[in-house]
């Protein structure tokens, strides 16, 4: 039973377009992403700090970016520069404005040793990667929906290296899959963008009335009640809901309804179908990086430079 469940879990990771089919058609895909949403709104709720980098896709991309400078030779403000705009998601100066940012919030710090004529090293504080193991550990609970081998992973996720490597893999996920990313896609620039548009889209999911995913029947949805759990103002959601009505993604009725168009539909199931793979791309190449969370006291594989999470070296192709 166990090789099967594993040979499941395996078998994401290389992805391709026939592996968004494959998703999209499990039947247990609308309860995976059901999952992710409502953990990623519980996580906003409990802890503020965190809630700060999930409002836009901009700040959560610094966070993935830092953890992965972290773990992989070395956080500086022009690796995050490099690396953030790799993604397209955010600018140069951007990513100097979200260090500032992840050091306000007490997640990176100065290094305690500056080597001279070096650009400054930041280092994650315990407080963030306590919380980036935390959200990783809830991405993991929706990626188990699908495939209950990701236990072997979560049931590990604090012995050493086992966070780091999923971490580190899921951001080279993110980044091979950049370029492919039409990041002028009209549900990216009203939802990934704007600030707490995702997490209005996750509320729209978690109080969808039925099962289905995407959405078929209108979801209620109040704008005061959002603007509060969100913390932004009630002008600011109707605008977002009134400019994801002009692109054409919703409807929004005088009951205090919106309803995902077909055009919507797709977009928001390429967008988390996407995101699902990635997410299970990871785990998987984590249990190939660490054999020893499938069979205890296997050691770990010898991973060449590029893809080892305690190099010093950060690969050019990655970082130019």
């Amino acid at each position: 039973m166990l090789n099967s469940a594993l040979a499941s879990l395996l078998r994401w990771e290389t992805g391709g377009a026939e592996t968004l089919v494959r998703l999209k058609s499990d039947p247990r895909y609308p309860k995976a992403i059901r999952t992710f949403a409502v953990s990623m709104l519980a996580e906003g709720d409990s802890d503020r700090l965190l809630d700060g980098l999930l409002k836009d896709a901009g700040r959560n991309a610094a966070a993935l970016c830092a953890a992965h400078l972290h773990f992989s030779g070395g956080l500086t403000l022009p690796r995050l520069k490099a690396l953030c705009a790799s993604f397209g998601l955010v600018s140069p100066g951007r990513a100097r404005a979200l260090l500032l940012y992840l050091r306000y919030l007490g997640y990176v710090e100065r290094a305690a040793h500056q080597r001279k004529g070096a650009p400054a090293l930041y280092v994650c504080t315990h407080r963030f990667l306590n919380t980036w193991r935390n959200h990783l550990r809830a991405v993991l609970d929706a990626v188990e929906v699908l495939e209950p081998a990701a236990e072997l992973i979560i049931a590990r996720f604090d012995s050493p290296g086992v966070f780091e490597t999923y971490s580190v893999e899921l951001c080279r996920n993110f980044l091979e899959a950049a370029n492919l990313t039409d990041l002028e896609r009209p549900f990216i620039r009203v939802f990934l963008h704007r600030n707490a548009g995702i997490q209005i889209v996750h509320s729209l999911i978690a109080a969808n009335p039925d099962d289905k995913f995407p959405p078929l029947r209108p979801i209620p949805i109040s704008l005061s009640a959002s603007a509060r759990r969100f913390g932004v103002s009630r002008i600011h959601v109707r605008r977002l809901i009134d400019a994801a009505c002009d692109e054409g993604l919703l409807t929004f009725s005088r009951h205090g309804t919106v309803t995902f168009t077909p055009a919507g539909r797709d977009a928001l199931d390429d967008i988390f179908a996407t995101q699902m793979a990635r997410f299970l791309s990871a785990a998987a190449k984590t249990i190939t990086a660490r054999p020893n969370l499938a069979a205890p006291g296997l050691p770990d594989r010898d991973l060449p430079p590029a893809r080892r999470i305690d190099s010093h070296h950060i690969a050019p192709a990655v970082f130019g």
